[in-house]
């Protein structure tokens, strides 16, 4: 009877200290979750911001910099009357060439087939006779090029004439893409198109004539585009690396 009462015992006292190391669980892990909870309320959330920060010193942030300010700022040496003054997001104001001023070079580079030479008046006047026209024209040296483009990607028959300028010889079993450039035929804009892979710009540092290669640079790059009021110049890849599909260069065109 003795050691029965001994065994009893035993598993009483057994059971009192399981029970009691489970409950000592149970307790510190809610106080953990709790600790936790407050924890994570208090935490101020971090997003990282883009850019540099911004000193409200320099000139760069004051509204009324000047375009000679910002050269010397930049250590552009260009002339004045190619830069015009714009305003980033961050209230950051930037030279930039005029856009009539880059197109008029890029036009003349087109024009010539070679870098223009650096004189803005002279430059003018070579790009004067697509003032007021409209339609699609296309460079010279990109017109046969262009046209097996076209016959890749369109139902209808064009041909290009005397003027360079595209014409629709058919209209009888258009798709999308014949549908977009006959909108762009009957509007009153003009689209000027290369195939070169390559135009020459006014640098914004030096002010000087440069070419710019961007196809050498990234071959999947299928255009770079420059505009004025409503004349647009497109100078396409020429696609060498067979980076990009025939709809996807029409497209760039077309759908910009």
């Amino acid at each position: 009877m003795k050691n029965k009462k001994y065994i009893i015992a035993i598993v009483i006292i057994l059971l009192v200290i399981v029970i009691f190391t489970i409950s000592s669980i149970i307790i510190n892990n809610k106080n953990t979750n709790t600790e936790n909870e407050i924890n994570q309320e208090n935490v101020i959330e971090y997003e990282p911001q883009e850019g540099i920060d911004i000193d409200q010193n320099q000139v760069a942030y004051q509204k009324d910099a000047t375009i000679d300010e910002l050269k010397k700022d930049v250590g552009a040496t260009g002339n004045d009357n190619i830069y015009e003054i714009t305003t980033e997001y961050d209230g950051r104001q930037i030279l930039t060439i005029k856009p009539d001023v880059q197109f008029c070079v890029v036009l003349s580079g087109i024009l010539e087939n070679k870098q223009p030479e650096n004189n803005l008046e002279k430059l003018e006047e070579k790009t004067s006779n697509f003032l007021g026209k409209h339609g699609i024209w296309i460079a010279e040296n990109s017109r046969e090029t262009f046209q097996t483009l076209l016959k890749e990607t369109t139902k209808n028959t064009y041909s290009i004439n005397e003027e360079g300028y595209l014409v629709c010889e058919t209209n009888t079993d258009a798709n999308e893409t014949d549908k977009k450039i006959t909108d762009i035929l009957s509007s009153d804009k003009l689209y000027i198109i290369s195939m070169t892979g390559t135009c020459y710009i006014l640098d914004e540092i030096s002010g000087e004539v440069v070419e710019y290669p961007f196809e050498k640079m990234d071959p999947y790059q299928a255009y770079e585009c420059y505009e004025n009021d409503n004349q647009k110049i497109y100078v396409l890849t020429t696609n060498q690396a067979k980076k990009l599909s025939n709809q996807e260069l029409i497209d760039a065109i077309i759908c910009n």
